[in-house]
């Protein structure tokens, strides 16, 4: 069970995944000087910098990197303070990144596709006298 709601990326967008996290931030923050801890020795716990630890803690997506590695950083953060990391991690929702076609090399594909398809081919020849 989360300890925040899970959301859905829609049509809220970014503004919607500043107010989670800066939510789970504030949460991170109080529990962070609720025990007498720094950033710098969370920074240390987590191997996690120092200003990438106050962005999380202040909701500014803007200084981290894609949410994937964001939803990391939680559960590590989490972790050191002794939380249920997976509980703090949910409370972001993360869509997979789209898939940019020019990062695509076609001849790869083609390559493979051959390579398949000769097989089913000759895969394809020997149950046809079966049928």
């Amino acid at each position: 069970m989360s300890v925040f709601p899970k959301a859905v990326e829609n049509h809220q967008g970014v503004d919607y995944r500043e107010r989670q996290l800066m939510k789970v931030g504030r949460y991170l923050k109080a529990i962070r000087t609720r025990q007498g801890l720094s950033l710098q020795q969370v920074a240390k716990r987590t191997h996690i910098q120092p200003q990438q630890l106050q962005a999380i803690e202040t909701g500014s997506w803007v200084q981290l990197p894609e949410a994937i590695y964001v939803k990391g950083f939680l559960q590590r953060y989490a972790q050191s303070l002794g939380l249920d990391s997976r509980a703090i991690a949910d409370g972001i929702a993360v869509k997979p990144a789209a898939i940019n076609p020019k990062w695509l090399n076609s001849s790869d594909f083609s390559i493979r596709d051959q390579g398949v398809w000769s097989s089913l081919s000759h895969w394809w020849a020997r149950l046809t006298p079966l049928v």
